[in-house]
């Protein structure tokens, strides 16, 4: 084409339906990570095409592949550590190698939207790499560095302040942010001072494609009459500990035979669960698994008894929208969690709740559950609808893709002043 240097990517805007979406993801793989999965399926839906950046890890581990109509660029994952300073050589690491890609994508075409997908907050950096060239950010604030980082270890001080300050700065450099519940929405509006009309809550509600019941497993129960099922990423703020104790007072404390514990899902605290579990005696029965593909994990909620949420309520917990009691609910399953705010506010009266980070109450209400068929039912049926009426991600979807309309629709925003 006459003026086109065939060494750079065209500059010309395709149509909105047509747009070219770079969506940038740190902590997990694609496809394994749940939300990015249905966030690129409905974009991909909605006429527009995808590039994902993220790094390898759970058997994804080409560099460069396309899945499904997806190009996916994966760098590979730094040696995670424990601590505040290991998370930082983590993050610093991966988003030098992020950096690099995104320059590749940006040479070979242009990129109408970057969604960004926190943590870490200073990702949106990256899309400056792209801003000279009109591209938009949207950023999906999934999570809050602050309080996440007051959770895990029990402090704030100058890394606090310094999350805090990424988080702003993010917030700043965003055309549009997306979030998961209302009360994330409110920090969004009050730390970031953010225009309402560039606010869009998207919440975790489960894809109906991917969570459905099928044909329960009876050797999952291990022989058992009720299996109790705990799924999710297994990191320290957890509170994995609580359901060990639970099932240590049930079994050895009250000496029940009729129940088998799984706690399924990837995680860094394994050897330490799995230690605790054995000095207990309970290795016959707490069985802790890895990540495990979509067919087994509809596997072990179908055969469940009751699912169990064990997040302590602190600043972050109770801003949450918690995926995975979304989709036991969605499965039809009996809940038993702790009260969490916003968990209650979508909850409402279809679980059971425990009294905050409390072990032995905890396994009072599991053991309510396994001995109550009526109560289970009814909690199963209206969790179910609670889920289907207004929860679910196709729910979401509208939403979603307003969000990025709202990015292609004009010129980057404004920054806002300092104050």
């Amino acid at each position: 084409m006459i003026g086109t240097d065939p060494g750079q990517p065209s500059r010309a805007r395709p149509a909105p339906c047509g747009a070219h979406v770079l969506v940038l993801v740190e902590p997990l793989p694609y496809p394994f990570d749940t939300r990015v999965r249905a966030q690129v399926e409905a974009l991909l839906s909605a006429g527009h095409e995808v590039t994902v950046i993220c790094p390898t890890g759970f058997g994804f581990d080409a560099l460069d592949e396309t899945i499904d109509g997806v190009r996916v660029l994966r760098f590979r994952m730094p040696k995670g550590g424990r601590g505040a300073d290991g998370y930082l050589r983590e993050y610093g690491a991966s988003m030098l190698r992020m950096a690099r890609l995104v320059r590749r994508v940006g040479r070979e075409r242009f990129v109408d939207v970057c969604l960004v997908c926190n943590p870490p907050d200073l990702l949106v950096a990256l899309a400056f790499l792209l801003r000279r060239t009109g591209t938009r950010v949207v950023l999906d604030f999934r999570e809050i560095s602050p309080e996440l980082y007051e959770a895990k270890f029990g402090a704030r001080g100058v890394l606090h302040r310094l999350l805090l300050a990424n988080e702003r700065f993010a917030f700043r450099h965003s055309d549009v942010v997306m979030t998961v519940s209302e009360p994330c929405v409110t920090i969004v509006r009050e730390r970031g001072t953010i225009d309402p009309a560039r606010i869009f809550l998207v919440g975790n509600g489960p894809d109906v494609r991917r969570v459905y019941p099928v044909d329960p497993r009876p050797e999952l129960r291990c022989g058992r009459a009720h299996l109790v099922l705990w799924l999710g990423s297994m990191s320290q703020q957890e509170g994995l500990g609580r359901l060990i104790m639970a099932a240590d007072h049930l079994v050895n404390a009250l000496g029940r035979d009729d129940m088998v514990f799984a706690m399924v899902g990837p995680g860094d605290v394994h050897d330490e669960l799995r230690g605790e579990i054995e000095s207990r005696g309970l290795g016959d029965v707490i069985h802790l698994s890895g990540a495990v593909g979509d067919d087994l994990v509809r596997a072990y909620m179908s055969t469940a008894t009751v699912c169990v949420g064990v997040d302590e309520r602190n600043a972050m917990n109770d801003r949450a929208a918690m995926r995975k009691i979304l989709e036991y609910m969605a499965m039809g399953r009996a809940v038993v969690q702790f009260p969490l705010r916003e968990m209650q506010r979508l909850c409402g009266d279809t679980t059971l709740y425990a009294r905050n980070a409390d072990a032995l109450h905890l396994a009072e209400q599991i053991a309510r559950l396994l001995d109550d068929a009526q109560l289970r039912g009814e909690l199963e049926r209206a969790a179910r609808e609670r889920v289907s009426q207004a929860l679910m991600w196709h729910h979401q979807v509208p939403r979603m893709l307003a969000a990025i309309d709202a990015a292609l629709a004009g010129a980057p925003h404004p920054r806002p002043a300092r104050h």
